[in-house]
């Protein structure tokens, strides 16, 4: 497999630049960005520039033309010898002059700051910090001239670069490689949690983290009496005439993979699969192809989510109670928008456009009160006619014969 040449500097040169040229889109003179302790309390924007982590108050002031890091002196090297900012400016007793400085010298009329109501990825901005720079640029015409830039971060964080896609198709192919390794030593009375380990020792073989909190990555369903959703696998044993379903993705350079793969495990005999999980499988998989081939720019999330419901509806099946993607990216759930419900708890996500370049998990899934969840998620990356799959997606229903 090909190493991604791409460095973290030059990529996070590349996403500066991006940055730079949505700010016109968004109606942006100006992008402040602000982070203290960032190792505990770390902004997830900050991390598309540099991994290096910051102690005092620092502040990154982003126009069309300019980039200007502000930070404290004993940060400054490090800032410098990335070569990311137009100029590094430095404090040592205290931040605030050299702030409102900077800001006088663009005079922006509009600075957006990294708070949200509906996207938590463009919430990043802690309430003291934000306190701290109202009360910095008290007396000043720029006090009134923050604004949130969440239109920004979904755009930034959404639209993936070629180098990105690059990294996340490697994620998604070595995971691809981890479910056909793991699945040929399931066996009979193994349980989800065993199941669960398998998947660690090839992460950990890979040199990767899962793409999710370890606990929970990857999540084991089997048959009906595993719980389903964001749960540690448990002790339930894999058994003929079962569904055994998993949700794993890895982190590979800083970006993830995001899959769902299912098998049926025959009873004794060969006895033929159950018709609900027959129609099922075939329901989903037809489901994720209609996605596909309407999920195309301009649209708005819910129109691709609605499609799928109404789909599955008339195929006699309940609607599942989650959204039918998300982005995926530097994080499992990642940019601003979704492919979801317009319901209360996805706030103004569902009405995010699709964009060229966004990179989705479809998703869908039918629970079977018998059998277990049907579900498959793959991984697609936008184009200008419709998706492109990312994974290898399964559209025949993979059997095991066990012992």
């Amino acid at each position: 497999m090909p190493e991604i040449v791409t460095s973290p500097t030059s990529l996070g040169a590349q996403k500066l630049a991006q940055a730079q040229e949505l700010l016109r889109e968004c109606s942006l003179d100006s992008w402040l960005l602000a982070v203290r302790e960032s190792m505990e309390r770390p902004d997830p924007n900050l991390r598309y520039f540099t991994e290096q982590e910051f102690t005092w108050n620092s502040y990154f002031f982003i126009t069309p033309d300019r980039a200007v890091a502000l930070v404290a002196t004993f940060d400054a090297p490090d800032v410098n010898a990335s070569g990311l900012f137009d100029e590094v400016v430095t404090y040592k007793e205290g931040s605030r002059a050299a702030l409102v400085q900077i800001l006088s010298q663009a005079d922006p009329r509009r600075i957006g700051i990294n708070v949200s109501k509906d996207d938590p990825l463009a919430d990043g901005l802690t309430a003291g910090l934000r306190d701290e720079i109202s009360e910095s640029l008290e007396g000043t015409p720029y006090a009134s001239r923050l604004v949130s830039a969440e239109r920004l971060l979904a755009l930034l964080r959404g639209i993936k670069l070629p180098a990105e896609r690059a990294i996340i198709q490697r994620a998604v192919d070595e995971t691809e490689l981890m479910f056909e390794k793991v699945s040929g030593e399931f066996r009979i009375g193994m349980t989800a949690r065993e199941v669960a380990e398998l998947f660690h020792r090839e992460a950990d073989r890979a040199g990767v983290a899962t793409a999710w909190v370890r606990r929970q990555c990857p999540t084991v369903t089997v048959g009906t009496k595993s719980p389903i959703g964001h749960v540690a696998p448990g002790d339930a044993p894999i058994e003929p005439d079962n569904i055994l379903h998993v949700d794993f993705g890895i982190n590979r350079n800083g970006y993830c993979s995001d899959l769902q793969r299912l098998w049926y495990v025959a009873g004794e005999g060969g006895a033929p699969i159950p018709e609900p999980v027959r129609r099922a499988y075939e329901a989903i998989v037809s489901g994720i192809e209609l996605a596909s081939s309407a999920l195309r720019p301009g649209l708005e999330g819910w129109e691709i989510d609605v499609k799928v419901r109404d789909h599955l509806a008339s195929r006699g099946f309940p609607e599942y109670p989650h959204a039918l993607g998300h982005h995926l990216g530097r994080a499992c759930h990642d940019g601003g928008g979704v492919l979801g419900p317009r319901w209360e708890r996805y706030g103004s996500a569902p009405f995010e456009k699709i964009r060229e370049g966004n990179v989705y998990t479809l998703e869908p899934s039918i629970h079977l009160p018998a059998h277990g969840i049907v579900s498959l998620e793959e991984d697609v990356v936008v184009g200008p006619t419709g998706a492109q799959f990312l994974s290898r997606f399964p559209r025949e229903l993979p059997i095991l014969n066990l012992r």
